[in-house]
């Protein structure tokens, strides 16, 4: 075997560093070239900013690691709220959110679902007794989301609020998500 297949280990090279007092700046002409000083161990531990980053004035975001759990509750709590308002109108079964929500929200979106849908059947009664108004039909309009706000209470739940229209309205909807078992479910939901 020959010993120029074996790379050989050189041992690292070390670096002094000694303090070197500031070159006089009224003798510019030094034969060992340029001589920079280390800054005082109080200036060391100030962070200078570096040019490729913004000013040191700017305001730069910390890391957030709650930042992918909210954006994933943000975004399911779009759906449920349309889907709520859906169910409300008649458009939706509440069967389709049994997923998402537990049984007592559950419950409580069937109940009001029924009223909602005896109160429509009462109005569409009303309104067949106007002559003229038979021929009259109104087009089912989806819910669209404007605006939602999420905030995390404690680690595996948030709060959210959205603001979303209706047919003729905007409606506030709040719901409460908990992390369960790796899934996310609304424990508690309140439509306005």
């Amino acid at each position: 075997m020959s010993t120029a297949a074996i790379p050989q280990t050189t041992a690292p090279t070390r670096l002094v560093v000694t303090r070197v007092r500031p070159a006089d700046p009224r003798n510019s002409e030094s034969s060992e070239g340029t001589v920079v000083p280390l800054p005082e161990r109080g200036e060391r531990t100030k962070r200078q900013p570096r040019p490729n980053t913004p000013d040191a004035g700017s305001s730069v975001e910390p890391l957030n690691p709650e930042a992918a759990e909210r954006a994933v509750v943000g975004a399911m709590s779009c759906k449920v709220a349309q889907a709520a308002v859906e169910v409300l109108s008649g458009v939706r079964s509440v069967q389709q959110l049994a997923r998402w929500l537990d049984a007592r929200c559950l419950s409580a979106l069937t109940t009001r679902a029924r009223l909602h849908a005896e109160a429509y059947k009462a109005q569409t009664r009303r309104q067949s007794q106007v002559p003229g108004a038979a021929n009259v039909h109104t087009l089912r309009h989806q819910p669209l989301v404007h605006s939602v706000h999420c905030s995390a209470v404690s680690p595996g739940i948030f709060e959210t609020c959205v603001v979303i229209a209706d047919k003729t309205r905007f409606r506030a909807i709040a719901m409460r998500f908990e992390l369960n078992r790796g899934l996310w479910k609304v424990t508690a939901l309140q439509i306005g």
